[in-house]
């Protein structure tokens, strides 16, 4: 079977490579770009265009999920960029690593008093990851960014699992 990749959200979108994005313009242009392949306003007599139609359709759902989310987003953007970055960088540091499994184990064993302390120390910790992968793709270090990505890989992780502890 033959992979073919997924097409370039951003490109999906007619928008230009970039981490930021005005969300409300993003959402508008998201409905647009639905209502434009809706079935309603697409009535193609042909097998041909019916399947094209949809094609479009999926692309338009598939970009969206990627470009409403940063980190999906900073994940696009930065494979769009330099193909094969998030795999090149996939090895992080080991004192980084020892201080992921420690708060790992941390979120394991918090009480429920701590919780509220830890979920923002976390959220905190993955505004300051976003903020370093934005700063390394605006100085044009993807490496950095993707090592940088990796690593807010885990804060995600413990904020989920502190998240379903509740």
């Amino acid at each position: 079977m033959i992979h073919v990749p997924a097409p370039d959200p951003f490109a999906v979108f007619a928008l230009p490579r970039a981490l930021e994005l005005d969300e409300r313009a993003l959402e508008r242009k998201y409905l647009q770009l639905s209502r434009e392949c809706h079935p309603d306003h697409n009535r193609a007599a042909d097998t041909a265009d019916c399947a094209a139609v949809l094609q479009r359709s999926a692309e338009i759902n598939d970009a969206w999920r990627v470009l409403r989310d940063r980190w999906a987003r900073a994940r696009a953007l930065l494979e769009a960029e330099s193909p094969g970055v998030l795999e090149r960088n996939k090895k992080l540091d080991p004192a980084f690593l020892v201080t992921a499994l420690e708060l790992a184990e941390e979120v394991a064993n918090s009480r429920a008093e701590q919780v509220p302390a830890l979920r923002e120390r976390l959220r905190a910790a993955l505004a300051a990851d976003f903020d370093a992968v934005r700063d390394a793709i605006a100085a044009g270090d993807l490496d950095d960014a993707a090592r940088r990505f990796h690593g807010a890989h885990y804060h995600r992780k413990a904020l989920a699992d502190l998240e379903a502890r509740q």
